[in-house]
Formats: C-alpha cells, structure tokens, sequence
C-alpha cells in the first residue's frame, strides 16, 4: 500500500516537495489555507500590469533550481549585468553606471573610479570572486561566522566601497539594513551573481510555482483549507481528522519568525527612467537617512510587465530601514519615496502614478551560522519540515529543502516504483 502524505503549504517548498513525492508514487494530498498557491512567490494581475508580491527574479547562476527550471520555456529575460548606482542632490543627482564586477570587472573600474572607489576595491573585487569561485557550493556553507560586513572588512574593503555598492545591494537582497546575514550566505549569493543573470519569467514570478504545479495533479491541491496539527500522523481539515502516514509542515511555524519586511511600491509611467535594463541603487540608503534601497523597471526587461506604451517602475524600501525612520504608514512611506524620487528625476515624477503599494511581513528568514549548521529537515518532533527557514532565503534554497524532505520521508518509509 502507498505511504500517504500530507503537505501543508501551497507555496514553492510545499508544491515541489509533492511533485517529488507523486514523482515516486506516494500517496499525497497538498493543503493551503488561502486561495492559491505559490506563498510570497505571487502575481497580481490589473490592468494589464504584473505585480510581483515584492521584487523578485530568478537567479541562473543558481545550480540545483536550473535543473528544476527550464528557463527558456518561462521566456525568461536576463537584467543587464552589473548596476546603476545614484548619487542624489538638490542641484543635479547623478547617474553610474557599474559594469558587471564579476564578470566585467576592468569595465567595472572605469565606470565607478572616483565615485566608487579605489582601483584597490576592484582589484579586491577580482580576487574574491576568484576565491570564491574555487569552492564548491557545499564547501561555502560549511564554515564562516562573521557578518557580511565584517567579513567585507575583513577582505580588505573600504567603508565607503561597502556603503555605495555592497550595502545597497545586498541588504536589498538579504533584506535587512545593517548586512549582519552570515557571510556564508554572502559568499553563495556572490558566487551565484558570478555564474549567472538576474532573470524575470514572461508571466510573472508567479509561473515559478505555477511551473510546478502544472505536474501535479489538481485533486491533489486542496486550496481554502483551514488545517490543525493534530499530531505527526493526522491533521484536521476543516473540521475533519484524516490520518497520514507523515505530516510534511511547508511553512515557517515557529514561534520565533524572522522580523524582515519589505515595502514594495509600483509606479505607472509613459517612460521608464532608466536608459537601460539595470537595476538602479541608491548610493545613499545608509548615509543620509534615504529610504529607497533601489528600484528597478521590469517592463523594460518584460514588456509584458506593462500595458502597451506604459513602463511599470518597482521601488524597494526595506522594513528595518522604514522602522528607524519611524515611518510606518502607508502614506509616509508613499510621500518619503515619491520625494526621493523627485529629487532623482524631477518634475516628471509627479505624472507617475501609484498603482500598488505592498507590505510584506516574513519576508525571508533570517540566515546566521545556526541555521547552516543544522541542516537536518526534521526538528524531532516527529514532522518534517520544507521552506528557506530551514536553509537559506532563495529559491535555491527553498527547492533543497523539499528535497531534502522527501530523502528523508523516503528513509523513513521507502517506496517507489
């Protein structure tokens, strides 16, 4: 008879850790409590614009997610490498461009010596990323106990190097406002950046979930389903006890949740700001109390992103940052941005329209040394447990935690084809 499993959670752990199980015969039934799937990876659709809930893209560098994904069957498009970084004032904001550092690192120094900083932090830049890139993905969680920060001291870097690019950059990543994540996560992120490109999905991000699910069967797929742990082996569904042979928990459920949120804001305009399809960072988020962390214009790099004629402009504010502005409406966060933005690009921001404002509360998990250190997919409380909060905040780490998962149901109660 085939072990059944009960998955909770619809979103992109708790989708592939079933299609891994069906994939090998098990007997699963998935449940989620809203009334679609794909958790924080979701797209709203109105009047012909895509909202992403929050910014994302695909990373390709990602190794184990470009075996899961076909990218050109998403009509996936790339971001150009590297950035735009800006530098704001009340007379005339300015406008680098930075060249791909991990690809292009020579163009690099010539786009951002005298702003940036010395030749010295680029050529540091180079030799990291050839570290870096000798290890194996494997080899760069296993040690490493400094913060982002300190560790980017400690290589050599200078403040002003790490407040223009690294911190824009990866607290817009990591999602936090002081780059105290874990290097180790630094360094996976870094080596991922060095082998692939930033990509968006024709559709959304939604279709990464969507991708999935396409393999699984829709009876299998319970959505609008109020679901209590009875115990590792039933649940009660809307009322009803059903018992299960394993009870998988796709979601973070812990008492102590990260805290990371995120304000993301979507603008209408006639003409995206950007001459090209970079994403722009604010070189001031930490030195002169900005908000904006950086924005970015998906219809450039997906017209279908956009109404004919529109562009769709995503501005990123970060929770923490907001918080130590005091600035906790949605009206001061709107009225901070769209200052900030006046002042990059003038009057023309005031024809722009806001048509989404989004807060996002857990947005990723927090990534210290403990969570690298206590890989295991089972907290023993008799469950099993899939999502980034038990890796890393990436879809990279997402999907390897549902594998994981599955590799140990199936120690646990091996069956298959």
């Amino acid at each position: 008879m085939r072990p059944k499993i009960a998955v909770i959670g619809a979103g992109l752990a708790g989708l592939y850790c079933g299609k891994l199980l069906l994939d090998d015969c098990y007997d699963v039934e998935i449940f989620e409590r809203s009334d679609s799937i794909g958790g924080r990876m979701k797209t709203d659709k109105s009047n012909g614009y895509l909202l992403d809930h929050g910014f994302h893209v695909l990373q390709t560098g990602y190794q184990y997610s470009s075996t899961v994904f076909d990218y050109e069957l998403l009509n996936a498009k790339s971001f150009q490498p590297g950035a735009l970084v800006i530098r704001s004032s009340t007379k005339r904001s300015r406008i680098w461009r930075l060249s791909d550092p991990f690809r292009r690192p020579l163009q690099a120094l010539r786009d951002g010596l005298g702003f940036f900083a010395s030749p010295l932090d680029f050529l540091k830049v180079v030799l990291m990323r050839r570290k870096i890139r000798k290890l194996s993905i494997d080899s760069l969680f296993q040690e490493g106990e400094s913060s982002t920060e300190k560790w980017l001291i400690e290589q050599g870097f200078s403040q002003r190097f790490i407040d223009r690019f690294f911190y824009p950059l990866f607290s817009g990543i990591f999602l936090e406002s002081d780059l105290r994540t874990n290097e180790r996560m630094f360094k996976f992120v870094f080596r991922s950046m060095s082998d692939g490109d930033m990509v968006l999905p024709e559709h959304g991000i939604q279709s990464i979930p969507n991708y999935i699910a396409s393999s699984i069967e829709s009876e299998k797929i319970f959505l609008n389903s109020n679901v209590e742990l009875e115990s590792n082996e039933s649940i009660i569904v809307d009322g009803d006890v059903r018992t299960y042979d394993a009870v998988v928990i796709a979601f973070d459920n812990r008492i102590k949740r990260s805290k990371k949120h995120v304000w993301t804001l979507y603008f209408s305009a006639d003409k995206s700001p950007l001459r090209s399809s970079h994403i722009m960072l604010n070189s001031e988020v930490r030195t002169h109390n900005n908000l904006i962390s950086y924005i970015a214009v998906p219809s450039d790099v997906q017209p279908s992103y956009a109404p004919s004629g529109k562009s769709l402009i995503s501005v990123t504010v970060l929770g923490e940052i907001a918080d130590r502005l005091d600035l906790k409406k949605e009206s001061e966060i709107t009225s901070k941005v769209e200052s900030e933005l006046m002042q990059w690009f003038g009057e023309i921001v005031s024809k722009w329209q806001l048509i989404s404002i989004q807060h996002i509360q857990q947005a990723l998990p927090e990534s210290d040394s403990i969570m690298f250190d206590n890989p295991d997919n089972n907290l023993n409380d008799g469950y099993f447990y899939c999502g980034d909060f038990m890796t890393h905040g990436s879809v990279e780490g997402t999907l390897i935690s549902a594998k994981q998962a599955v590799q140990s149901i199936k120690q646990k109660l091996p069956f298959g084809n």
